[in-house]
């Protein structure tokens, strides 16, 4: 059996929220920008994010640039960077096809100083919108370890539901390996 490919279209390139803070594909001009935000914030991303476990450089994160630009073309992957009215990268944020048809997960990672100042909620509100208005999309949901609780509280403040919780080999070193599924229906 052949397992079908889940592609979305109309997903937007860009969203600005009212604040100043801009949501936006990545281009590869920002491959070196992600080194050094993503380096700078090691300690605080490695224990909730199995890709923060070493420092990046600008050829692995080139390499991952090359992977995920064509998936947003395809329709199977959507990574934007979260930047301040001043241009500067906070974090990093996307919507992930990997959960079935009409399902959009939103992920989030953000720089040890952007913490704090409700800039994963309201990014994770603006993509939860969004995703209203692509074709096809009937779920959103927002995944994280239930140890993770500051990612944790931000779909409760969103309004998701709590689906489930599965047991998950732990991939980073804070998790607990208990795995909670946030689901927002659109």
């Amino acid at each position: 059996m052949t397992e079908q490919v889940v592609r979305f279209v109309g997903v937007p390139e860009r969203i600005e929220l009212d604040d100043g803070i801009v949501i936006r594909r990545y281009v590869a001009a920002d491959v070196p920008t992600i080194v050094a935000v993503v380096n700078a914030s090691l300690d605080h991303l490695r224990p909730w994010m199995p890709w923060a476990q070493n420092p990046v450089t600008d050829e692995t994160q080139g390499a991952w640039f090359r992977e995920t630009d064509p998936q947003w073309d395809d329709g199977t992957n959507f990574v934007y960077g979260i930047f301040s009215a001043e241009g500067r990268l906070l974090g990093g944020t996307g919507f992930h096809v990997r959960n079935g048809p009409g399902v959009l997960e939103i992920g989030y990672w953000l720089a040890t100083d952007a913490v704090g100042h409700g800039v994963a909620t309201r990014t994770s509100a603006a993509l939860t919108e969004a995703a209203r208005a692509v074709p096809g999309v009937t779920r959103v949901q927002i995944h994280c370890d239930e140890g993770n609780h500051r990612s944790g509280a931000i779909p409760q403040r969103l309004g998701y539901t709590l689906a489930r919780v599965e047991p998950r080999e732990p991939q980073a070193p804070g998790e607990t390996g208990r795995h909670q599924i946030w689901t927002f229906d659109v």
